[in-house]
């Protein structure tokens, strides 16, 4: 199984100098081997034997792994473009996929921040400072707990915009951690008040996990953002800015959280009840 482990970055401001260097030359790669590859698959001539040109023009700024990198993960992405657009033509898929985008803000033109570091090509350090490796002889301070060890993957550091802050997504190969303990069946149903309720098979009673308090959540953020909406709009005669693109961001990840950790709650007892199987309704 792949898991992810994320992590914040804390750079010093030369560090941090070096690292939108970095992701600006990474973006720029990116981009331009995508528009490349777009336009030839618009014209109805797809080729892959595109890459020699970037990876060249580019390993002297970002090094060769991470052009090399920045290559398979690109191929990654019209190859998975390429398996939904077969769906799609058969019929299993009801909205048609759309190929690999850039890596930019498509409103400002703004490149986004991103950089891919080869699995061999750093190093994770804990101790009184944890410290992260990386090529070009970058050694970033970084916060976070390592949640999963296993064999670690490719490396991706990003900034956030809205944040101000860098972060980083280590993949990680790990061995199944549980096996089930018995063999029932768990039938669930997906709800909104009730965000899941479930039957197990040989129990009395169904369980359920309440979506108020994660609905209350939203309306508060919602609230709020409008609060803010309505004062952009009579001062400054705008429907949006960095602190209400900030705030639908909050909203997303508290939703998203309290989401994962009734998942969690509701899987946990499966497994402790002994179920090997859950089976959803048609959502």
């Amino acid at each position: 199984m792949k898991r992810a482990n994320v992590f914040r970055l804390r750079p010093t401001r030369e560090q941090e100098i070096r690292l939108f260097q970095l992701a600006d030359n990474c973006s720029r790669m990116w981009n331009e081997i995508n528009y490349k590859r777009r336009q030839v698959f618009f014209s109805g001539k797809f080729e892959w034997n595109a890459d020699d040109e970037f990876y060249h023009r580019y390993k002297s700024r970002i090094g060769s792994a991470t052009a090399q990198q920045i290559i398979i993960k690109n191929n990654e992405a019209w190859k998975s473009f390429f398996a939904l657009l077969k769906k799609w033509k058969a019929g299993k898929l009801d909205e048609k996929p759309k190929p690999p985008g850039y890596w930019k803000d498509r409103k400002t033109g703004k490149r986004k921040s991103v950089i891919l570091i080869r699995n061999d090509c750093y190093k994770i350090k804990n101790g009184v400072k944890s410290i992260l490796k990386l090529p070009f002889g970058l050694k970033v301070e970084y916060s976070g707990e390592l949640r999963w060890k296993g064999k670690q993957g490719r490396l991706e550091i990003r900034y956030n915009e809205l944040s101000g802050k860098w972060y980083a997504y280590q993949s990680v190969s790990v061995s199944l951690i549980h096996q089930p303990i018995g063999n029932k069946k768990a039938y669930v149903d997906l709800g909104v008040i009730n965000i899941i309720t479930a039957w197990i098979e040989g129990e009395k009673q169904a369980i359920a996990y309440s979506g108020r308090p994660l609905l209350s959540d939203w309306k508060y953020w919602t609230d709020t953002i409008a609060e803010y909406q309505s004062t952009a709009k009579r001062i400054n005669k705008a429907n949006k800015t960095k602190r209400i693109s900030r705030l639908y961001q909050i909203r997303k990840l508290r939703f998203r959280h309290r989401i994962s950790t009734i998942i969690h709650r509701f899987v946990k007892d499966c497994y402790n009840r002994g179920v090997s199987e859950i089976v959803i309704g048609d959502i």
